[in-house]
């Protein structure tokens, strides 16, 4: 943060801050011109100012979807936000091991979370850049020393964020899988394959009605508009969207808590809406308590056959009762045999703790999402209601088989944290991404081709020569789910052979690499070959969803 040390530093900040302007961020919700987006690097809204406790103004955290800098630069930063350690895989040989096997993944919130450090100023690790202003003798650090942490850069989720052309499935399948297969980019040994997985439309259980449980954390450290302000307006998209068949209840948790609504109807907007704007934050965070009375509450109004389902919403700031990781994983996973999901939303900045927040919601069968600004929550409860909020395939696997006599090697791009034990893809009793009607998911590989003289790191292998077919099939993919609608597993194959690669995959497949390179640059990764921003805006060629609003802005 700025720190002005002398009175003639204090002078040139008061200088830069009355030269500031409004300047919105486009990714969420604007479109603004290159020349725009660049100008609003050294524009800031006043009425972000507080008052802080020394009596020096700095930036609320209030400030949604705006770039903002300190005034009297007397502003000092606390930031306690938590992630996961990223350990990227590397380029594996097939000789030794050909399956790959991952869980499905429909989360969005890594790449919402990066658009909001983005606009908050966070260098990222890949473009070896300093600041946008320069510091002055030494004596100020800027505003944006943070740098974007690896653990926050999911690349899976920044390409789910994305829509796609992908098929619709045929017949009797529930699932269609698009593949596009090209020269990589970033690396002329290797190749980019893309398998595109997209879910039937269908919403079999909303005809039984809703049973939504809002699990709304108001302790203290939600009190601030990008908090609790914004999540009042995500709930209101939601309730919006709801009618007489569905049932609505609302747990709080903070010191302790507390039942505010239990079972009214989906079309009570009024009383459902006058609950919610009547939340205040104070205390600290007992979320297994919250947890514990929302299943509760969920149980007793269960649906059968229909969608039942927790939706809890918080910065993850769990400072009472279950805090760590692992307590929540061992209370969430036994709690999904219930049949009730969970779902989460992430709200704010500063002590946002992304680790216990993913958590829960993979191992309680539901999606997790990042909310920055009102146009996101109407996206996810908007346009992809259906497909966040309703069953339609519970423990969606993947797994591919490579050939060695076609593939030399492979990495898959992203999804470190949802990798399996090839053992585990027919194993029902492992638990596995649950995906909802209407919904995509993107797998990425790089891959090696066979004969290809790239160095893998390995020496060669005494009993493998032979073992290769003489098929001219690169890879067969089957994706195994347990189908919500006739609660029986199902197998789908896709084989992708010579044919499928393109001189030109498509658009989706350039715009998937664009976002795989920006992925690969924010996390510093050891793969990223020869990516550049300027790379990355080639590739994207048109905007989609604010995408290179984001990238330019870097």
């Amino acid at each position: 943060m700025f720190k002005a040390t002398s009175f003639r530093y204090r002078a040139v900040a008061l200088v830069l801050a009355g030269i500031m302007a409004t300047a919105p961020l486009a990714a969420c919700g604007q479109n603004n011109t290159a020349t725009e987006r660049e100008d609003a690097k050294l524009t800031a809204p006043t009425e972000c100012e507080t008052y802080a406790p020394d009596g020096a103004y700095a930036v609320s955290e209030s400030c949604v979807g705006e770039v903002s800098y300190t005034d009297t630069g007397w502003y000092e930063s606390f930031n306690t936000e938590e992630y996961a350690a990223v350990h990227e895989g590397g380029f594996i040989a097939v000789a030794t091991q050909p399956l790959s096997t991952v869980s499905a993944d429909v989360d969005t919130a890594s790449w919402c979370n990066l658009r909001r450090m983005v606009r908050d100023g966070y260098r990222v690790a890949g473009l070896g850049e300093g600041s946008d202003i320069e510091t002055v003798e030494d004596e100020w650090t800027s505003y944006d020393d943070s740098v974007i942490p690896a653990g926050a850069v999911r690349i899976e989720e920044m390409l789910n964020y994305f829509g796609y052309d992908y098929a619709a499935p045929k017949g009797d399948e529930r699932f269609s899988v698009t593949t596009h297969l090209g020269a990589c980019p970033w690396n002329d040994k290797t190749e980019l394959l893309t398998l595109g997985f997209a879910t039937a439309p269908e919403d079999v259980a909303t005809d039984k009605g809703r049973n939504l449980v809002f699990l709304i954390d108001v302790s203290g450290s939600m009190d601030s508009s990008d908090k609790l302000g914004l999540l009042k307006d995500s709930f209101g998209t939601l309730v919006k969207q709801l009618d007489a068949k569905d049932r609505v209840s609302i747990v709080t948790y903070a010191s302790g808590e507390e039942l505010v609504l239990d079972g009214v109807q989906g079309d009570q907007e009024r009383k459902i809406m006058r609950a919610i704007n009547r939340l205040h934050a104070d205390g600290s965070t007992n979320g297994e308590r919250g947890l514990e009375l929302a299943y509760e509450v969920a149980e007793r109004n269960f649906i059968e056959g229909g969608v039942n389902r927790i939706v809890m919403a918080s910065d993850g700031d769990l400072n009472v009762g279950m805090t760590s990781e692992s307590d929540l994983h061992d209370y969430v996973s036994k709690k999904r045999e219930t049949g009730v999901y969970l779902s989460v939303l992430g709200f704010g900045s500063g002590n946002y703790k992304d680790t216990k927040m993913e958590t829960l919601a993979d191992d309680g069968n539901g999606a997790y999402h990042y909310i920055d600004c009102k146009e996101e929550a109407e996206r996810v409860f908007g346009e992809r209601l259906s497909a966040n909020l309703v069953p339609f395939a519970d423990d969606v696997k993947v797994q591919v088989e490579f050939n060695p006599a076609q593939v030399k090697a492979y990495r898959l791009i992203g999804y470190e944290n949802r990798e399996m034990a090839d053992e585990d893809f027919r194993d029902d009793s492992v638990d596995a991404g649950d995906v909802g009607p209407g919904a995509q998911f993107t797998v990425a590989y790089e891959i090696v081709r066979a004969g290809s003289d790239f160095e893998l790191g390995v020496g060669d292998l005494k009993y493998q020569e032979g073992v290769a077919t003489g098929s001219d099939e690169w890879l067969t993919a089957t994706v195994r789910y347990h189908a919500f609608d006739d609660d029986q597993v199902h197998e789908q194959t896709t084989v992708v052979d010579e044919g499928a690669w393109q001189a030109d995959p498509g658009d989706d497949w350039r715009f998937q690499a664009a976002v795989i390179e920006l992925g690969m640059l924010m996390r510093d990764s050891d793969y990223a070959g020869t990516s550049s921003l300027e790379d990355v805006r080639a590739l994207a060629e048109a905007d989609r969803d604010g995408f290179l609003d984001v990238v330019d802005f870097l």
